[in-house]
Formats: structure tokens, sequence, C-alpha cells
């Protein structure tokens, strides 16, 4: 089972890397612009042969190759690996196995969705459009977007982890699956540097964790102890705490329940978790984005002048480091535990994708589908990525181990939200609304009555039209 979990974690990070390099303020979402036209043609880091045989030795059971192997993926970033990088394990079984390929079409961020409707309006549908970022779900699938797949997939099968199969449950309408999450990862992490937690005298997080002393309460301490302004020292900088912190709740500010959507927003959970971030900024000890134009300054980690970078693992597969620390120095845990939760509740990401409407090849969609979940339990799979992660990126044995128990943590009780998911102008209300108290020290209460009803009216909107369609 850990090596299950294991191979599941490398698959997870390989596929996040690609939309999840940079960090965003208009919402809890990030992804880099397209990549340049000339990155799908160009020679990818190709597998070696000992690699290729593992590939060859995976069985797949009955199934054979297709007679239509190619799938359109409309994205802001492609599949197929750019120049240099490792080729997902995954892709290559698909293509070994099913003589797949994956013809990528490329988008903005900004133009995703009309590029998509555009598409599905005109008959020629792209067929896998990716669900990561939680904003297929519910709306765009209302707005006739995606169609289900249980027709090519099936959800009661063993190739769906702990962690995938509560997340596609998340994502049901009228009894059918919307979203194939493949794997998935924490959310956010936090990253810190060793040697400033040395040289502050304070507790390791990790040790804290190990302990089960890793909660809200310790996280709070570790910050008064560290944080002064008039030393530049501050606690934790990115876009990735305020929301994600939340979830450690259990609550999620929109979920989904008895197959309609619901508004958590006044529940006692997140106004509490609200109040504990007001009361960290009243004390001064988030980085004042204000004051730095509110740009991120992640290389105030290596200089010892930020404790914590809140952020997705992904941010710690890039080739250059440094702006953390050397290698050794480099460290992360959990999001800390909420100590009146009844349990230990984490922020999940997900690979995950969506099967548009329409789409003209949706047994290939499936097949590429079912390649990511074997890769994702072969052992093989995680000997190659391990590997190939190891020499590209420098991870130490501890962060993997680290990384490991994370994922497993994750699995367990795994929380999302939402509300990006839902129509993009109230999304944007809400997200923002929920960082305000630790962005600008904002009264909970005020914002919440702010956003909470013209909330709740799409809500209801969005379960009406759920009722009549589903």
């Amino acid at each position: 089972m850990k090596n299950v979990k294991r191979s599941i974690a490398f698959a997870a990070a390989l596929a996040l890397i690609g939309s999840m390099t940079a960090c965003g303020n208009s919402a809890d979402t990030s992804v880099t612009d397209a990549p340049s036209e000339t990155s799908a043609t160009t020679a990818p880091k190709e597998l070696d042969e000992e690699d290729k045989a593992a590939v060859a030795e995976v069985d797949i059971g009955e199934d054979e190759k297709l007679e239509n192997g190619k799938i359109r993926w409309l994205a802001t970033y492609d599949i197929n690996p750019d120049k240099g990088k490792p080729k997902m394990f995954a892709l290559e079984l698909f293509e070994s196995k099913y003589g797949g390929s994956v013809e990528w079409i490329p988008t903005t961020w900004e133009n995703r969705y009309s590029d998509l409707s555009t598409n599905v309006l005109g008959g020629t549908s792209p067929d896998l459009f990716p669900a990561q970022e939680f904003d297929t779900f519910p709306g765009k699938v209302v707005d006739g977007m995606f169609q289900p797949f249980d027709d090519y997939l099936d959800f009661d099968s063993d190739l769906w982890s702990e962690g995938t199969k509560k997340l596609a449950e998340a994502h049901v309408l009228g009894g059918k699956h919307y979203v194939a999450p493949v794997a998935t990862d924490s959310k956010c992490v936090m990253i810190y540097n060793k040697k400033t937690i040395e040289e502050n005298g304070l507790a390791d997080p990790a040790e804290l964790l190990a302990e089960g002393n890793w909660t809200w309460d310790t996280f709070r301490e570790m910050c008064l102890e560290y944080c002064d302004r008039d030393d530049d020292k501050f606690a934790y900088d990115s876009w990735y705490f305020e929301t994600q912190f939340l979830l450690t709740t259990g609550v999620a500010p929109i979920s989904m329940e008895n197959g309609l959507v619901k508004n958590n927003l006044a529940s006692a959970e997140i106004e509490r978790a609200e109040n504990f971030m007001y009361n960290l900024k009243k004390d001064d000890l988030p980085l004042p984005k204000a004051e730095f134009d509110w740009t991120e300054q992640p290389q105030r980690i290596s200089e010892g002048k930020t404790l914590f970078w809140p952020c997705g693992t992904w941010a710690l597969w890039e080739a250059d480091l440094s702006k953390f620390g050397k290698p050794d120095e480099i460290m992360f845990v959990p999001m800390p535990k909420d100590p009146d939760a009844d349990k230990y509740y984490l922020p999940a990401n997900m690979d995950a994708y969506a099967l548009c409407k329409g789409a003209l090849n949706p047994e290939g969609a499936a097949a590429f589908i079912k390649c990511k979940l074997i890769a994702e339990k072969d052992e093989s799979a995680l000997a190659v990525t391990e590997k190939q992660y190891r020499e590209d990126y420098g991870w130490t044995d501890e962060m993997f181990e680290m990384w490991y128990k994370v994922r497993e943590m994750t699995d367990e009780n795994p929380v999302v939200s939402l509300h990006m998911g839902l129509p993009s102008d109230v999304a944007a209300i809400v997200d923002d609304g929920l960082k305000q108290a630790s962005f600008n020290g904002s009264d909970w209460a005020v914002t919440r009555e702010n956003m909470i009803g013209l909330t709740q009216q799409t809500v209801d909107e969005l379960n009406q039209q759920i009722e009549e369609k589903f």
C-alpha cells in the first residue's frame, strides 16, 4: 500500500507541474501561459531502454489497441513533454499499449472556456479538458460543456485509490461522474528553511507533526516568537494560505450535499478559521502584501526573512529551489491541524480530467485515463519516476518521506471547495472575500454579509437547474 501511495504522489506531481507553476492573486488558481508552439514538436527526454522495458511489462488487462488512438486535449499546457523534460510514464504506456497519441489544442487561461464552447457548438469538441483547478464543476457542467464518464469508465473498479475515489464522488450530478481524478496530492504544504528554524531556536514543524502537535496553536506560537517587523521578519507569504487553511476545519465554503450545491459561508467552522486569520493579521504576522506591491517574495525564505511559504507541492518540483535555500535546508509539513476538528482534514489537489461534451474519441480518452490510473498503482512506474525526479529536481530522502506522509494523510480526509466552479464573477467575489481577513485585516462578519446574499442566490439558481436537468 505504501508503494502504491508513493507512485500516486509522483504521478500527481508530474501532471500538476504543467499547469501550476505560478501563483495568481485574482483567484485560488494558477497556471502558466500556453507554451510555445514549438514545445510539442521538440524531442522530450525519452525513457531509457530499461524503463521502456518496465512499461512493456505492465498489464493493462484485456484491452486492445484502439482503432483511433488520437485524443485531443484543450488546455493551457501540453501533456506531451517539452524538450529535455521527462516523458510521463502513463503517456509512454498509452502510446505503446493502445497506440495512442495526444494532440494538444493550445489555449490561454482567459480564453479556455470560450475556446471550448466554440468547439463544442461547432461539432469539433476536444476529448479532454483539465479539471484540477476545481472550476469545471458544477457550473460548467450545468452549462452543458461536459458529459459524464460513466459510459466509459468503471468508478467501482480497483483502479481508483482511496483519495481519487473520494474526489470523484465529490463531482457527481444525477448519479453520474463528471470529473476523473487520476491522482491526488496536497493542495498546500508549509515550506520552510530548517536553518532559519534552528537559528531562531524554534521547534521543527516536522518534529511537531511526528509528535502529533502540529496544530493551529503551535503554528501561531511559532509565528509570534519569530516575527519582528523592526527586523523585517514575517510569518508567511504566497497566495495559497487562506482558503487552504479554511479547509483544515473539514468544512468547505462551497460543497455538494445530496446531489445539490451547498453554501457553507455562514458555518461556525469557517467563522472560527477566519477569526483566527484575522488575529494573525492583527498581530502583524503575515507578510504585508500591500507593502510589497502585492508581489510574492519567495526568496525571503532562503534569506531567513519569512518563516513559511504555503504552496502546492508543485513549487518543489522546479529546476531551481535556491529561493527556499540549499537542498539540505528545505523541508515542508502539511497545513496545521485544526485543534477543534474531529479529524486531521487537509486540502486536496488532484490531477483530474473532464470529458468534453460531444467528445470525438471518448473511448480513447478513457484509455488514457486508465493508463494514468494503472501507472499510479505500478511499482515500476514509481521506480522510473523517482529516478527522473531525483536527477532533475534533487529532492532529498527526507523530503520524499514527508511527501509520502502528507499524501497518505490527505487521502484519508481530503477536503475541497467548489466555489471556483460557480459563475466566474461570483467565484471571484467569494475567493477574494475568503482572503480579506488575512490580506487586509477585514472583519469576517462584515465580509461575509457583503457576499453571502449573492452567493446564496447563485447557489439556488444552480440547484434549480440541477433539479431540472439532472
